[in-house]
């Protein structure tokens, strides 16, 4: 199915983008797939060679028409929810008496429902409020501040939001988590709060890793049960995250997902952070080494957004929020692109997850298996 191959872009996508991304030391984590959706909406506007890296780095192998339209449906299967909140709302600013194509008009309102503003960009304060005030909206307040400068001759800014929040079908009781030991790659051992419980989940054990699915509470559809996980890859060794990382190609991750899926959940005993904090990554950089170089310079080719078409993408800006608790999950995240104008035997004691040290988790849709964030984490307390 066509469907299938845009997810598989996007997740593709996502492994190339966390690996340009990560720093050795730190917490990392974004949605991937706002980001792509971002870069989806102004590839409907590119041509010739712009065009050409573009559909290279983002994976596509559809014809423009047919990426649209395939991009459609799965974000309406997003809309239609999954038991969780989730909440996807796309924007697109224009500077007021700037012109644009009405096939692009149409791709972005009729595939991507996105929002169409004329602002005023002189009045940098006033469309910077605006601006920043639909995505609090969008994420529920927990993204802010998203954009506070615009430069000269700006044309166009494409904002996508995502938020999502969701319970855990099987909660931690809160006067069971306590003060443990985490272990830093470095070595260090800090003091964080621990979750405990013992349920039935997905579990697999791998050579020098553990993979545990922690599912959200779904609902079910057609006798099908559709709800968003967090799967978490646990290294064995303290500092085996990076070594882990190197292993997790697309293919790697989703064979796993796949083989931990057709297990029966059984009981695990959990040990598992208590997190939150926020990200902020500047894209321009990771994107120009994935591929995309024309699009960031005066090289750009965009005559398929407007007659005058905009000069060159100057900024991409992503910021992201997560936190765990024993009730459940809050993420969010928020890409604004702006552009210049011109199975094991039985045991007497159910295995242990320990998540005591560095490791990789991913939000991850049940049904489509899209992922909607990625993340590292390296230290609980570095928010």
């Amino acid at each position: 199915m066509d469907e299938d191959k845009i997810i598989k872009t996007s997740n593709t996508f996502s492994i190339d983008l966390y690996n340009k991304l990560k720093d050795p030391q730190k917490n990392l984590f974004f949605s991937p797939f706002s980001i792509y959706t971002v870069l989806a909406m102004v590839y409907a506007g590119t041509r010739g060679l712009t065009e050409k890296q573009m559909k290279e780095t983002l994976n596509i192998t559809l014809d423009q028409n047919r990426f649209h339209s395939e991009f459609k449906k799965l974000l309406r299967i997003f809309h239609d929810g999954r038991g969780s909140e989730l909440n996807l709302a796309n924007l697109l600013c224009i500077q007021e008496g700037y012109i644009l194509l009405e096939k692009f008009l149409w791709i972005i309102d009729d595939n991507y429902s996105g929002a169409t503003w004329e602002l005023d960009f002189n009045a940098v304060k006033e469309s910077c409020k605006k601006i920043n005030a639909w995505v609090a909206k969008q994420t529920r307040g927990k993204i802010t501040n998203v954009i506070n400068s615009i430069e000269e001759n700006m044309g166009i800014i494409v904002v996508n939001a995502i938020y999502f929040k969701g319970a855990w079908e099987n909660p931690f009781k809160e006067r069971l988590t306590k003060d443990e030991l985490f272990t830093l790659i470095s070595g260090e051992e800090i003091l964080v709060p621990m979750m405990h419980q013992t349920d039935k989940f997905r579990f697999l054990e791998e050579d020098g890793f553990q993979i545990l699915e922690m599912p959200y509470k779904g609902e079910h559809v057609f006798g099908t049960l559709e709800r968003i996980s967090m799967v978490i890859f646990l290294p064995e060794k303290n500092d085996g995250l990076e070594e882990l990382e190197n292993y997790l190609t697309y293919n790697a991750i989703m064979k796993h997902f796949s083989k931990l899926q057709k297990l029966w959940e059984r009981k695990i005993k959990i040990i598992f952070p208590r997190f939150k904090f926020e990200t902020k990554y500047e894209l321009l950089k990771p994107l120009f080494e994935l591929g995309i170089t024309d699009a960031f310079s005066d090289n750009a080719d965009f005559s398929g957004i407007a007659e005058d078409p905009p000069k060159r993408i100057s900024r991409i800006i992503h910021k992201a929020f997560v936190d765990v608790n024993e009730r459940g999950t809050e993420a969010a995240a928020v890409t604004a692109l702006a552009m210049l104008g011109a199975a094991l035997g039985p045991r007497q004691e159910p295995p242990e997850f320990r998540a005591d040290h560095p490791f990789l988790f991913l939000l991850i849709d049940s049904q489509t298996k899209t992922i909607l964030f990625i993340g590292r984490l390296t230290n609980p307390l570095d928010v």
